[in-house]
């Protein structure tokens, strides 16, 4: 009975929303949703009493390693961002990364908007493609 104990089994699989093909993961670092305020951390964090919500909103700002934006790779639409929520019986639920979630992450800008420190032009040309990064063995 080869394979009887194989964790290769339990490797979540996740499809895409457009077309129900399925999305592959990139390796792309998880990029985890914080919260700020007591009524926020209570909405957004299962089972969470409102007292220890209001604790949590004290000591600062509360980032929930139960929610993160990763990103995936669909064959027919490309690079998408979703955002995983992983359920008190393990389970994670997947949906698209919206822009309140990209508000809400760590260390991140929204990938669908430029850099404001970059000039049109420079963007502009960075998004060409060029011959000379063609490589070529003659």
């Amino acid at each position: 009975m080869p394979g009887k104990r194989s964790s290769r089994k339990n490797v979540p699989r996740f499809y895409c929303p457009h077309c129900e093909r399925r999305l592959w993961r990139l390796g792309s670092p998880k990029y985890f949703l914080f919260y700020t305020g007591a009524l926020e951390i209570q909405q957004n964090v299962a089972n969470m009493p409102r007292q220890s919500a209001i604790e949590l909103a004290a000591k600062g700002v509360y980032v929930d390693n139960n929610v993160w934006i990763e990103e995936f790779l669909c064959g027919e639409h490309g690079k998408l961002w979703m955002k995983l929520c992983r359920k008190p019986d393990g389970k994670l639920n997947v949906s698209l990364a919206t822009n309140q979630d990209w508000r809400k992450t760590t260390r991140t800008i929204n990938p669908e908007t430029p850099n404001p420190s970059v000039g049109e032009f420079t963007y502009r040309m960075s998004r060409q493609a060029s011959t000379k990064l063609i490589y070529s063995r003659d």
